[in-house]
């Protein structure tokens, strides 16, 4: 599973609150941060491992 989250600074918390709660539930999730395009912020979890074909 792959969540996107974007916010605004201002909504810092609530989004680490609802990361915070995807890895209680799925655990193991893989957290990237990324400040590219302003004013917004993301947020990218990905849960699944990756795997060679």
């Amino acid at each position: 599973m792959k969540v996107k989250i974007t916010y605004k600074p201002e909504e810092k918390e609530t989004a680490l609150l609802i990361i915070r709660f995807v890895s209680s539930i799925c655990g193991g999730v893989d957290v990237r941060y990324s400040d590219r395009h302003p004013p917004f912020l993301h947020i990218y979890a990905n849960t699944q491992k990756k795997t060679k074909n």
